[in-house]
């Protein structure tokens, strides 16, 4: 393995420098996103948690609900503990509240997404600067030795043929983990929007919330 790995590097050309540091960004990038989002990603339905914490706010345990927000997803639990925090605020004042902090947290998520686009874009960009200096490199041992030296035309043509592999390998897997983290992203903002109108119809307008 470890040998396949030197050789792909030594025939790979210049290229893969830079090749492996947009992918080194970008998987930085990626994991940063991941960390943000929190745990409990695998999850699709919060119905349930934000109908036990809208219980709990009718019986007035408030200290329980804000736990029970807790353990929902970072972004998620950050929006309701915000909303059970400050409920003593009138409607349209919490109102405006959540909106600022929760813009500000959503900015936070998806400031590194466009940047993971870039480079899943440049990826394959840099495996065709590979391409075109692996046959440059090809066509001067032609010049020079002509061809029938088998050896010196395969290493240009591996030179070519690696650096755009390597260019369309990681932009593959970084347009998968991209969209991935973008529609995350969509669901906790689509989540948090519900479960607080879940809680604050039930702080500033019980029946319609009970109902």
């Amino acid at each position: 393995m470890y040998s396949v790995i030197y050789d792909t590097w030594t025939q790979g050309g210049f290229v893969l420098i830079p090749i492996i540091l947009v992918g080194f960004w970008g998987f930085c990038l990626v994991l940063s996103t991941y960390a943000n989002l929190g745990a409990g990603l695998g999850r699709t339905n919060l119905n349930p948690e934000f109908d036990r914490i809208r219980d709990l706010v009718a019986k007035g345990d408030v200290q329980g609900a804000e736990k029970l927000a807790r353990k929902t997803p970072k972004l998620i639990g950050y929006g309701l503990s915000l909303a059970l925090e400050n409920r003593a605020l009138p409607e349209s004042a919490l109102r405006r509240l959540l909106s600022e902090k929760l813009a500000l947290s959503l900015f936070k998520l998806e400031r590194n997404l466009p940047l993971v686009k870039v480079m899943a874009g440049s990826a394959p960009l840099l495996g065709l600067l590979g391409t075109v200096s692996g046959l440059i490199h090809t066509f001067r041992i032609m010049t020079e030795y002509g061809n029938g030296n088998a050896v010196l035309l395969a290493h240009g043509i591996s030179e070519a043929l690696i650096a755009t592999q390597s260019g369309l390998l990681l932009a593959i897997v970084l347009i998968l983990l991209g969209q991935r983290l973008e529609g995350r992203v969509h669901w906790m903002q689509v989540q948090v929007e519900y479960g607080i109108t879940v809680i604050l119809n039930q702080i500033y307008h019980p029946k319609q919330g009970g109902a």
